[in-house]
């Protein structure tokens, strides 16, 4: 069985010239060595500070996704339990709790609450958990004396 990149017969050339696929002269310094595609290997630079920035951003996005899905939850969620209840129980949700205010009344105000306490939430768990790993990573993507230079 064969493969495609499988050389089972050396290529022919006119005599003198290179043959293709061939490893490049040495000329007695450090020639990079090249892949059977002509291709320099690729070396990465600085492999411990991208391991360290991906750590940091896992660690950013696994913390703005909790925070997100949360919120999102219980907004929602004060939200279909109301439709749910209007659906499904139309006489308790129009049964009188006090004077002319029925009990879908009271919840349709209890919903703009929990909304506005999830928004409230939101925005003080941000602060206090997901912008404090937001500027880590800025500050160890961007060197501190270009923010000096850019804050002037």
């Amino acid at each position: 069985m064969t493969y495609p990149d499988e050389n089972r017969y050396r290529p022919s050339a006119p005599p003198g010239w290179p043959i293709p696929h061939a490893e490049p002269p040495s000329y007695g310094y450090d020639v990079p060595r090249y892949d059977s595609y002509g291709q320099a290997p690729w070396v990465e630079p600085y492999a411990q500070e991208t391991h360290r920035q991906d750590t940091d951003l896992a660690a950013l996005r696994s913390a703005y996704r909790l925070l997100r899905r949360t919120s999102t939850l219980a907004a929602l969620g004060s939200f279909v339990a109301y439709v749910v209840l209007s659906c499904f129980t139309p006489d308790l949700m129009g049964s009188k709790i006090a004077g002319e205010l029925s009990l879908g009344m009271a919840l349709g105000v209890l919903q703009l609450v929990v909304t506005f306490a999830a928004v409230f939430w939101y925005g003080r768990s941000a602060q206090r958990s997901v912008d404090p790993l937001a500027r880590a990573v800025r500050e160890r993507a961007v060197p501190a004396d270009r923010n000096a230079r850019t804050a002037r």
